[in-house]
């Protein structure tokens, strides 16, 4: 007689039998590897369930949620020409009265937010500042004119880091002290210029600032207004500011012209290009390389920024890369652009604000006489007891910001806000002008008044316009203390 086949045993009979120890060894295994799959597949399924659900939920908020109010533009170029006013810092501040703080436009189909309060400004650049802290960028000045190593205008991310974090904490607070006897020496320069020459106070302001800065960088003394590396920066923040004013150029909404030969009808902004990436690399390259030979032969006299970077290199690794080298020389092209013309226009405005409200100049000129007397410049360390001329320092950076449309911000993500949908790749701008005018927070704005800035016993002191001039969140200005104690001391 035949055997009979081995029959399996049923599922209803598995359990038991496994645990009499009687089901065979490979199919305890097939049984716990067949769970398993079960249970991953199971898994697996939640979790594309899950982020269908999120999928669906965020259709859901973007079909529900509506971009924020703002002036209807026209089809195609958007907003264009709401947006070609010469002072259009106030026209968004007059947005703001029928939009309200947050104003949308659109601009060949790029989508752009006005930021008018302050209260919005530390909501969304800081709190939620991880989503707000990139840059748009610009085929013409990062790609074509190569000026991609400057920090405002530069993507976030580790090699903006690399840049930033160095500055930021040599010129901290606390490190600032070390170079008063820079700006005493500046300062001094500058009173004895204006006095043998105050027809040429434009020209003295300049140079005593562009002097200030490339000794704070570069170890570097200024003593005519003709040097050679003061002509070149000032070119250069010329040619940015042309940039920046021309706006957007063709090249950015059709980048695909970058790739047109500069004979090519049209292609005028190439030659625009070229003149451009030569002075940026003029700017990040030249007065570094200077400093660098000067340092290594013994012949530098001050301790500036490059010296100290370059000991930081040589101590980590012995030797300087072509890396140390970039970042080094970018970090002091950025410190001279980004001092030198914003230091000016705020001497200027002082300049201007001493003239129009000479009840200020007297009251600060009898707090100095008083403090400091006759026989010397104030100095930094006297600063604490100055209040007065402190709130006139911060009064400047409020009545006449250097830069009044702010520096634009861009959303990585979609966000919402107060119901308001905020799209990713939205170019976000806090309008300085209307957060420093705000007469809410400060009554008769257009009045210079540094008793704002005066603590008084039962009165709330005005919001410290340093919280806004230099800039929010991760993009705040790395060099701010540096500029206050500039601007207080000169």
């Amino acid at each position: 007689m035949r055997d009979s086949p081995t029959q399996v045993p049923s599922e209803n009979r598995i359990e038991p039998l496994i645990r009499r120890g009687r089901v065979p060894h490979p199919l305890q295994h097939r049984l716990f590897a067949s769970a398993m799959a079960n249970l991953s597949l199971t898994l697996i399924d939640c979790a594309i369930l899950t982020i269908i659900l999120l999928w669906l939920g965020h259709l859901h908020r973007r079909n529900t949620a509506k971009v924020p109010p703002g002036p209807k533009g026209y089809p195609v170029i958007g907003n264009v020409f709401d947006m070609m006013a010469s002072e259009i810092w106030a026209v968004r501040q007059e947005w703001e009265r029928t939009y309200g703080d947050l104003v949308y436009l659109i601009s060949f189909g790029q989508p752009i937010v006005i930021i008018n309060s302050y209260r919005t400004a530390v909501e969304l650049l800081e709190k939620r500042s991880l989503n707000y802290s990139d840059r748009p960028g610009s085929v013409m000045m990062n790609e074509l004119q190569r000026w991609d190593w400057i920090i405002t205008t530069k993507s976030y991310g580790d090699d903006l880091r690399s840049l930033r974090d160095p500055m930021q904490k040599f010129f901290e607070a606390n490190n600032l002290p070390m170079f008063d006897h820079i700006l005493n020496h500046e300062a001094e320069k500058l009173v004895r210029g204006l006095l043998h020459a105050p027809n040429d106070c434009e020209l003295q302001l300049r140079t005593a600032i562009a002097s200030s800065i490339m000794m704070l960088m570069y170890g570097h003394e200024v003593t005519s207004s003709e040097d050679p590396f003061v002509a070149l920066a000032r070119n250069a923040v010329k040619e940015i500011i042309l940039a920046i004013r021309q706006g957007t150029y063709l090249v950015d909404i059709l980048p695909w012209l970058k790739y047109v030969p500069k004979w090519f009808p049209g292609a005028g902004f190439k030659l625009i290009a070229e003149r451009g990436a030569k002075l940026s690399y003029d700017v990040q390259h030249l007065p570094y390389l200077r400093a660098k030979d000067k340092i290594f032969s013994g012949k530098s006299s001050v301790r500036s920024f490059t010296e100290h970077e370059i000991e930081r290199c040589l101590e980590i690794d012995g030797e300087l890369s072509k890396l140390d080298e970039y970042r080094i020389s970018a970090m002091g092209g950025n410190g001279y652009l980004a001092g030198a013309d914003t230091s000016f226009s705020s001497l200027s405005s002082f300049l201007l604000a001493m003239a129009l409200f000479p009840e200020v100049q007297k009251r600060a000129q009898a707090e100095i006489d008083q403090v400091v007397g006759n026989d010397r410049l104030p100095k930094l360390s006297d600063r604490q007891h100055l209040p007065y001329c402190t709130a006139l320092s911060k009064e400047i950076y409020r009545w006449n910001p250097v830069n009044p449309g702010g520096i634009p911000h861009m959303s990585n993500k979609d966000d919402i806000y107060n119901g308001y949908l905020i799209p990713a790749k939205t170019v976000i701008i806090p309008n300085h002008w209307a957060m420093l005018y705000d007469p809410e927070e400060y009554p008769n704005p257009e009045v210079f008044r540094p008793e704002r800035f005066i603590p008084t016993s039962g009165k709330r002191m005005e919001r410290d316009p340093t919280k806004v001039a230099f800039g929010f969140g991760r993009r705040v200005c790395p060099g701010r203390f540096a500029a206050e104690n500039m601007v207080f001391r000169s």
